[in-house]
């Protein structure tokens, strides 16, 4: 039987710091660590300006404060001075953890591992999918290695990556994000379309398969509420149309990321690194693409029309590297830009209704329903663009 290790949560971004390590320990992760969970606000400013000094003050004091109340707490707290509140016991030791979907990830920073745990009322087979999720992951020098799996006792263990994440609360200036996506983001999207041999769908065939898994696999339970299901299918039944009322046609699959965006994205001494491959499977062609955009409205607040902008900007760049590339896909996308962006649309919606039976960690349901709206709204504001560009 596996020995089990006490894990105290605290309120700074949710981690929880194991009982088992030494003060010392804790003090060296804290204060001489890189924290790969912690948003980086300093991103998108000239370094060495009045603002970035400004910013980069108020973050090192914050920091400093937080890791002090923090060690002072864990402490106390090893040493039986104050009461332990909340507390998880898992089979692994590290000096942190962090609770994810289906489970908790343990990082071991001194062995250079993290750990997924899963939860017990995570079945098996859905452990299986994702770790075949994972080992896609594996397959790209941008991505964590996976060191050890043992589905039967619930847990992978990946290479564990030190680096400052690219995500911070504000979103970049677009000229900035524009030269980050030309230089980094490209040659990943650019690796993800051309890893495995892409899979021809029917349009219409591939509606009806989303939509009848959808229904079959029970996804939309009970629990969601009646309007919000409503909500989910009047939504995938008006994207439905649209994509009927376009010539039936061939799309292409490839391999994606799932959650492709700044969020799993740190950035290291040896370039940019993308983390959390547990959703990589086949999707439609530009599924990464819109959501490392629509993520900077959806998490960003970024207006839409600077994002419509800076679509219009970046998408006819990717296509452009893909034609020498591969040009049957690239040239896919010229001929069906639309079908690609509702496409986005439904698989991304469908692939939240399926993570909100495990995801403990957000309100998934909020989620979705953010989604719907601001695809609605981008639509119009297409529909606007499309209409002053006739005249």
């Amino acid at each position: 039987m596996l020995r089990k290790y006490q894990y105290i949560k605290f309120m700074e971004h949710g981690r929880y710091f194991c009982l088992q390590q030494s003060p010392f320990m804790l003090f060296c992760v804290l204060f001489f660590k890189k924290n790969s969970i912690r948003p980086n606000n300093g991103i998108g400013l000239k370094k060495c300006s009045i603002r970035w000094i400004k910013r980069k003050i108020r973050e090192y004091i914050s920091y400093f404060h937080g890791n002090i109340f923090t060690f002072i707490s864990f402490v106390k707290y090893k040493f039986g001075i104050q009461k332990i509140g909340s507390l998880v016991e898992l089979p692994f030791y590290g000096q942190t953890c962090v609770l994810v979907n289906k489970g908790y990830k343990i990082f071991n920073i001194r062995s250079g591992v993290a750990i997924k745990v899963y939860r017990n009322n995570v079945d098996i087979p859905t452990i299986t999918k994702e770790v075949e999720c994972l080992k896609n992951g594996a397959l790209f020098d941008f991505a964590p290695s996976i060191s050890r799996i043992n589905i039967k006792e619930r847990w992978c263990e990946e290479e564990y990556i030190s680096g400052a994440k690219d995500h911070s609360n504000n979103p970049r200036d677009s000229k900035i994000l524009l030269k980050k996506f030309y230089k980094d983001i490209v040659p990943c999207l650019e690796s993800l379309i051309l890893r495995q041999f892409p899979i021809k769908k029917h349009t219409i065939n591939y509606i009806y398969e989303i939509k009848n898994t959808l229904v079959s696999g029970n996804l939309l339970r009970k629990e969601l509420g009646v309007k919000n299901i409503d909500k989910i299918l009047s939504f995938f039944h008006l994207m439905g149309e649209r994509v009927h009322s376009e010539d039936s046609s061939l799309i292409f699959l490839v391999l994606t990321h799932g959650d492709f965006c700044p969020a799993n994205m740190l950035n290291t001494r040896h370039g940019l690194k993308v983390i959390d491959w547990e959703s990589a499977t086949f999707r439609s062609a530009l599924f990464d693409f819109y959501s490392y955009f629509f993520f900077r409205t959806l998490h960003q607040k970024l207006p839409l029309d600077k994002l419509s902008a800076e679509i219009e900007t970046a998408l006819p760049y990717l296509i452009t590297k893909l034609d020498a590339i591969t040009p049957a896909v690239s040239g896919s996308l010229k001929s069906f830009e639309r079908i690609y962006r509702w496409f986005f649309y439904i698989e991304r919606i469908f692939m939240l209704v399926v993570r909100e039976r495990y995801d403990t960690k957000l309100d998934i349901m909020d989620t979705i329903l953010s989604y719907i709206e601001v695809f609605n709204s981008y639509e119009e504001i297409y529909a606007e663009n499309a209409e002053k560009m006739q005249k």
